[in-house]
């Protein structure tokens, strides 16, 4: 059957594990697992070099230091690399351009995207294929993807990203206001009533000379226009790049650079290269307020209305309206970045015989709203997820799990990890602590980005040995986890506002409190209650207990009910989950609250956290989400409770919570203060029998710089084989009894070395379930898998 035939998401598959016999090496069938491939595995699985670092200076660039990288990279066991092109001349970048974002002009080199630059890249690929390495197909010229090294400003300045601003006033009515509107973008003008909150749109009322002048009625009232600044911003901000909110400028950038690239090196499509690496691209540089001139039509478009009277809210609190607005507006946004960026890319792969892939800017911030969006639902249309690990060992732990959830939510086989730049430490120790942990987070594939500390350390041969045995595992198949985690996306779009761009006009401009662009990277204002990524750590590294952050869009339309069950129906990875886990937020879905009611009502386990919702992310719905809190959780949000407030006991320990149960076995319990003893005791409550029990103390959990290693466990099925794999990233032995729900028979695969031996299992009845219990001991920093047979 010719791969046009095939389904998309086949075609899709094929792509990645294809017999092409052109390609670098042929990969085995999805979910195969053999001990002999496991020993040896293949390129497909190892670590892939991040070729930069000054390696492909294009300054400096040549075709024998090209060759002699290849060698290097084949000699080290790497499995493949991502060219990073940097460097190289200034010609044809306008001068402003270049004066803005502090580039220093040059004339040495090679052009980007130039036929020389093509020449010299389809060298590399041809050193690629002779010593059976596979080519990430990087997308830009440094970072993040958008500027196309300056040539994108330079063909199309019209579509660089743009801020939001505002202008304002306060006005006592009754009173005439006039508002000079800086530039020519002209969005839109509201006002607002401070003590009643009406809102009125005056957009119509600019006058040709560029201002606002209306008649404000008697009461208390803040005049705005709004306006977007196309100004280049410094080399800090990475300025010039593609407004990847706007479906024609993310067409401009596809034709100046992935038309350019499938034109020269389409040949390798599919064969060598077999997706692509986006680096960094974010809504946050551009003061933290990244906005499209075509939101308001395109929104108009999609919901029947105009956005425009609730555009106040992006900054202020406009009353019962502001959860509503605020979702609306900034989940546009999101769903506009989501599409325009990364569909219309990913689309344009999968038309030429690859996928698209990479990873966004600063995935650990508790809100995503400023930086990029919805990070969730930014991988929907991505082939390939990825992520980023910086700095140091731990940084990531927190986004780890949210973009490998964003893979199992949406059904991608392969989560790759761009892993150690810019690491303080990089010695053998914390390169496979950070290896362990990021496969047991969910990733299965390193781009090595370590430069040359790295490319000349005399462990990185058998390192790749071991990258490639724990990807070789880890792709395809599904993930099992008893606990899902609902991804609070409407709280925290609702708790986001916009930090600087007010304007007062006649007035001199203050100095910012707070730069907007930094406090959109580092995730605004965050309430108390917000506790997902607290509980999500607590779950993973506390209590050793696995789980799926599911998007509220999943929840609702992906995900369906069947007994006491919440099943992710997916295509490959399908999910069943036994408790679902609402964490603290004041704001959700209709959607969302629906199924939750229905999993409750038909027998499912539900435990919410820190602070039960009371509003809708849509407008006038905020009854719906205060019924369903009614029901399920037996808290009225203006009436007595009916559920029961009972005392929860560990030791010394002790805390209230709320429970509340139904005739069909559904159970509900509201833990205020969702400690990690207090999830224990409740996940004891209502899953005595875990799909993995470790018996080991709760350890202490450690963020930052001060982490220092975990004991985890990710547990998967392919091709109807459990794969557990177990990691110590710990400096302490572990010997713990496991105990595995269901009858099995295991044996151990040693990653370290690709060996295997028989396991020593025990079965026996726990709860009315057959369960297997097993020895477990790993050494400080190591890992194996128990694989069933």
């Amino acid at each position: 059957m010719s791969s046009a035939r095939l389904p998309l998401a086949a075609f899709s598959i094929a792509l990645l594990f294809g017999s092409s016999r052109a390609a670098a090496q042929d990969r085995p069938e999805p979910g195969f697992v053999d001990a002999a491939t496991f020993r040896r595995p293949p390129a497909a699985f190892r670590g892939h070099q991040m070729y930069g670092y000054g390696l492909f200076n294009l300054s400096t660039l040549s075709e024998e230091r090209i060759v002699a990288a290849v060698q290097k990279m084949a000699d080290q066991n790497m499995g493949g690399f991502a060219p990073e092109p940097n460097g190289g001349p200034t010609t044809g970048l306008p001068e402003e351009y270049l004066k803005a974002t502090r580039r220093k002009p040059s004339a040495e080199g090679v052009v980007y995207l130039s036929e020389e630059y093509f020449n010299l890249y389809r060298v590399a690929l041809r050193e690629a294929r002779k010593h059976g390495l596979e080519v990430i197909l990087y997308d830009e010229w440094t970072y993040p993807t958008g500027v196309v090294g300056g040539q994108f400003y330079a063909h199309f300045p019209q579509h660089v990203a743009k801020s939001l601003e505002m202008v304002e006033t306060n006005v006592a009515g009754p009173a005439r206001a006039d508002l000079p509107v800086p530039g020519s973008l002209y969005v839109g003008a509201v006002m607002l009533n401070r003590d009643t909150f009406d809102l009125v749109d005056i957009s119509s009322r600019r006058t040709p000379a560029n201002r606002v002048v209306t008649q404000v009625p008697k009461g208390n009232w803040k005049v705005m226009a709004f306006y977007l600044d196309a100004a280049i911003r410094p080399a800090s901000q990475k300025g010039g790049f593609a407004d990847y909110l706007d479906s024609a400028a993310m067409d401009a950038f596809l034709s100046l650079s992935y038309r350019r690239m499938f034109d020269h090196l389409g040949g390798f499509f599919g064969k060598e290269i077999k997706f692509t690496f986006w680096d960094e691209p974010a809504l946050h540089p551009v003061d933290g307020r990244m906005w499209t001139p075509s939101f308001n039509q395109a929104f108009e478009a999609a919901y029947g209305f105009s956005p425009m009277k609730y555009y106040p809210a992006l900054w202020y609190d406009i009353g019962p309206a502001t959860a509503a607005a605020r979702n609306a507006l900034f989940g546009f946004r999101a769903h506009l970045f989501a599409t325009n960026f990364v569909k219309k890319l990913n689309d344009f792969c999968v038309a030429h015989g690859i996928l698209a892939g990479g990873h966004f800017d600063q995935e650990e911030p508790v809100s995503p709203v400023g930086v990029n969006g919805d990070l969730m639902k930014l991988f929907e249309h991505q082939g390939v997820p990825g992520v980023d690990d910086i700095y140091f060992l731990g940084r990531s732990n927190p986004g780890y799990k949210i973009v490998s959830s964003a893979a199992f939510n949406y059904d991608k086989p392969i989560v790759f990890a761009e892993t150690y730049a810019a690491y303080s430490r990089l010695d053998q120790q914390t390169v496979y602590k950070v290896a362990m942990d990021q496969h047991a987070m969910g990733v299965n594939l390193q781009v090595t980005s370590g430069g040359p500390r790295l490319w000349n350390s005399p462990f990185l041969p058998e390192f790749n040995n071991y990258l490639g045995r724990l990807g070789y595992m880890l792709q395809h198949g599904r993930h099992v986890a008893d606990v899902a985690v609902l991804y609070p996306i409407a709280a925290l779009q609702s708790a986001y506002r916009f930090d600087g761009g007010q304007h007062v006009p006649g007035a001199p401009l203050p100095a910012p409190k707070v730069n907007g662009e930094v406090s959109a990277r580092e995730g605004g204002i965050v309430p108390r209650e917000i506790d997902y990524q607290d509980v999500g750590e607590a779950l993973f590294r506390g209590l050793r207990v696995d789980f799926t952050y599911l998007h509220p869009e999943v929840l609702a339309v992906r995900c369906r009910v069947q007994g006491s069950r919440l099943i992710l129906d997916n295509r490959e990875n399908r999910e069943e989950f036994r408790v679902l886990i609402l964490p603290g937020g004041d704001t959700i879905s209709t959607a969302a609250a629906a199924r939750i009611r229905e999993f409750y009502r038909q027998g499912g386990v539900v435990i919410a956290t820190s602070r039960l919702p009371s509003k809708s992310a849509e407008f006038g719905r905020d009854r719906e989400i205060q019924s369903m809190v009614a029901d399920v959780f037996g808290l009225p949000f203006d009436d007595p409770p009916t559920a029961d407030l009972q005392r929860a006991m560990n030791g010394r320990l002790v805390t209230f919570y709320f429970s509340r149960r139904n005739p069909a076995g559904g159970q509900a319990y509201f833990l205020p203060r969702p400690e990690p003893w207090v999830l224990d005791w409740a996940l004891n409550r209502v899953l005595p029998v875990r799909d993995v029990r470790i018996d080991a103390p709760l350890p202490l959990l450690k963020l930052g710089p001060d982490y220092d290693g975990a004991f985890t466990c990710l547990h998967k099925v392919k091709q109807g084989r459990d794969i557990y794999f177990f990691a110590n990233s710990t400096d302490a032995a572990v010997d713990a009894k496991v105990t595995l729900r269901g009858a099995k028979s295991l044996r151990i695969w040693n990653p370290h070395t690709g060996e295997s031996q028989p396991a020593e299992c025990a079965s026996a009845a726990a709860d009315g379930q057959q369960v297997t219990t097993i020895r477990l001991v790993l050494p400080p920093v190591s890992s194996l898998f128990y694989v069933g047979q």
